[in-house]
């Protein structure tokens, strides 16, 4: 267990986070320079205070020492030119048009406001991000994983799963409220067709990661309480050792230079992610026994009946031991129609979607651990060794 907790802690109770609404736009109590020089106002005579390829704090201490503008006593938000423009702008011109996230102990928010607006400094490819693009068949993967037939128990329809998307480390610099920036390494994830770049694709990436977030709550308190059971110590969820959701944020691009990415009007989401890898963790059954992850999958099976499926389970474990994960995925079962009902009855074979449920669950949850046995005694659990802090059997992340 980690002896400094993260965010205010949780209650020890085990309810579900009720849905929160969108967040609204909170405007900084000085006028944001970056909001200022995206303004369509101001394109033309203000816009390349931001479009510059130095990084923010270079640039903010060209500024200081008015190098390059000098500040208007009269309005903080204005700059009058003194040198030439820089010859390039941001990557990426964002603003934050949908933000539904909530503060818990499943979720790891990002300094994103919506009507926020982002530039994004810096745009790269990263190889260690490849896995993710296995769950839409991309081209881009070079594992079995992705053609496996333990994959095709994935549903084959709906954007979630068919839509292939690009996948980038970004550096991305946002207001800090009081006049100046501040820096953050993301993912950033666009569908690689410009068809697919719309706002309610992106919507449904970012609810995905809101439910499973509301299952990791709820799953870290459970964790919390088996550890305070074992060790006779005080826990709560933000201490223990747990699952933590990168919420998404949805985003319009405004401009940029990087416009065979994403172009101005299409839609893209944009999470708080440091690392430079994101690995497997439950997906087609065939990656590596990761018990935390695995107790996890199990956990949101059993709490909705069966009736929301999280996977493609995917993330890094970070310096405290938490797995951060990063775009799951929740299958649901296909709305009825007339003629699926009809086809049923017709082939004797209404029990159908119930063994294609069992199916799923056994192959991706190949065998439970001791954690699982806490929850659902009535599966078998096998022995694991202690580790990660936690006075239950270890993560299996990472060697452990």
């Amino acid at each position: 267990m980690r002896t400094t907790p993260g965010a205010p802690r949780a209650t020890a109770t085990e309810t579900m986070p009720a849905p929160a609404p969108a967040r609204q736009a909170t405007m900084p109590k000085v006028p944001s320079l970056l909001a200022a020089c995206l303004s369509p106002g101001n394109v033309g005579e203000y816009n390349w205070l931001c479009c510059t390829q130095e990084d923010s704090k270079s640039f903010l201490k060209r500024m200081d020492e008015g190098c390059g503008a000098t500040w208007d006593n009269k309005d903080p938000r204005r700059a009058k030119r003194n040198a030439s423009p820089p010859p390039a702008g941001p990557k990426l011109a964002l603003r934050i048009s949908y933000a539904p996230g909530v503060e818990s102990a499943g979720a790891r928010l990002g300094p994103f406001s919506l009507g926020d607006d982002v530039a994004v400094t810096q745009l790269e490819p990263c190889k260690g991000y490849d896995p993710m693009t296995w769950r839409q068949g991309s081209s881009g993967s070079d594992s079995s994983s992705s053609s496996s037939s333990r994959s095709a128990l994935l549903p084959r329809w709906g954007e979630r799963f068919t839509a292939p998307h690009n996948f980038y480390r970004a550096r991305v610099c946002v207001s800090d409220g009081k006049n100046g920036f501040e820096e953050y390494w993301c993912l950033l994830s666009v569908a690689a067709k410009s068809s697919d770049r719309n706002i309610e694709n992106v919507q449904a990436a970012v609810d995905d990661s809101v439910t499973t977030a509301s299952y990791a709550h709820r799953f870290n308190e459970h964790t919390a309480r088996i550890h305070e059971e074992h060790s006779g110590g005080g826990g709560d969820a933000d201490s223990v050792i747990g699952i933590r959701v990168c919420i998404p944020v949805g985003c319009y691009v405004i401009g940029g230079t990087a416009s065979d990415i994403c172009s101005p009007g299409e839609a893209l989401s944009l999470s708080l992610f440091p690392f430079k890898q994101v690995q497997k963790l439950v997906f087609d059954g065939s990656e590596e026994f990761s018990e935390l992850p695995q107790a996890f999958f199990h956990y949101c099976h059993h709490l909705s009946a069966g009736r929301e499926v999280v996977t493609d389970i995917q993330g890094f474990e970070d310096e405290d031991g938490d797995l951060l994960i990063v775009d799951p995925v929740v299958v649901r079962p296909a709305a009825a129609t007339v003629g699926s009902l009809l086809g049923a009855i017709v082939s004797n074979n209404t029990s159908s979607s119930a063994n294609e449920e069992k199916l799923r669950f056994d192959t991706w949850h190949p065998r439970c651990g001791q954690l699982c046995k806490v929850f659902d005694p009535s599966r078998r659990s096998s022995q694991c060794r202690r580790a990660c802090g936690l006075s239950v059997p270890t993560c299996g992340v990472g060697g452990a």
